[in-house]
């Protein structure tokens, strides 16, 4: 009797043993699939992980401690505070946030300067997994994208610098005229000179793998550049395997040219220029 007993119970066992890994082989499967296409299952088409409709774009201000001055100027000329704020999200789609990390020394004067601006104002994004340094800021700027895909819906997601003034409508019009273009990378593309040379400015480490010509792939401007939500959720998916240069526009861009993403060269994005149509500025 109890051997009969045993081989049940040995059999159910194999029975729930086999199951689980049928269940689980399915589950890899689905996963390398999602994968293959640049999203998981968790990203579903219309409406974000709250529930509320798709927003047209999620647009992120990185900024580093010490610069409140920088931020309340933008807060002054062209992002919302308070209620208006969320009347942007609610009207016109568009979430904007302040994107920052944390001090070296966790909890210090900085962090708690941060805390309490954000608390008065509710317009940012702290990185609590980044330690905030003006040679980190790549890893600032992939990090951002990854958080604000897994946390926004949205057809896209813009990286702006704290120096740059953005017309909001202006900035809307260029990404609405795009919604039908998957995989899209927008903004002011250029190129330009590897620098080799330590101590330089725009020195890069990382110099010889650009080959003998010592010249930068196209990529667009880190004043403002803008990726589609398929591109975003690419780089929230492998961020720990997605190399970062000493700049953060050429990060970006090394992040997107092996892939079939259509690079839009868009002058309204050149906020250098003195363009009468560009729809930012920098200063």
């Amino acid at each position: 009797m109890q051997r009969i007993e045993f081989i049940l119970s040995r059999n159910l066992i194999r029975g729930l043993v086999s199951e689980q890994q049928k269940k689980l082989s399915a589950l890899e499967m689905e996963v390398a699939a999602a994968r293959k296409e640049g999203f998981v299952t968790k990203y579903s088409k219309g409406n974000d992980v709250t529930g509320k409709k798709k927003l047209l774009a999620v647009m992120g201000i990185t900024t580093q401690f010490g610069r409140r001055r920088n931020r309340d100027a933008i807060r002054k000329a062209w992002m919302p505070t308070g209620a208006a704020l969320k009347k942007l999200e609610n009207e016109k789609g568009i979430v904007s946030r302040f994107v920052i990390g944390r001090s070296a020394n966790r909890g210090d004067s900085l962090d708690r300067e941060v805390d309490v601006e954000n608390r008065q104002t509710n317009d940012f994004m702290i990185l609590d997994d980044h330690i905030e340094a003006p040679e980190e800021n790549p890893k600032k700027t992939k990090l951002f994208l990854a958080h604000a895909a897994e946390t926004w819906e949205a057809e896209f997601y813009v990286k702006i610098n704290d120096d740059v003034y953005v017309k909001i409508d202006g900035l809307a019009a260029v990404l609405s005229a795009n919604l039908d273009k998957p995989r899209i990378y927008i903004g002011c593309m250029k190129s330009g000179e590897v620098f080799s040379e330590p101590g330089h400015k725009w020195y890069e480490p990382d110099w010889w793998k650009f080959g003998d010509g010592k010249s930068y792939f196209r990529h667009a401007s880190g004043e403002v550049f803008v990726i589609s939500q398929e591109l975003a959720q690419f780089v929230s998916i492998n961020r720990s395997i997605l190399r970062t240069f000493a700049h953060d526009d050429i990060s970006a861009g090394s992040w997107f040219i092996g892939l079939d993403v259509k690079h839009i060269d868009e002058a309204k994005l050149c906020c250098s220029s003195s363009s009468s149509g560009a729809v930012c500025a920098a200063v």
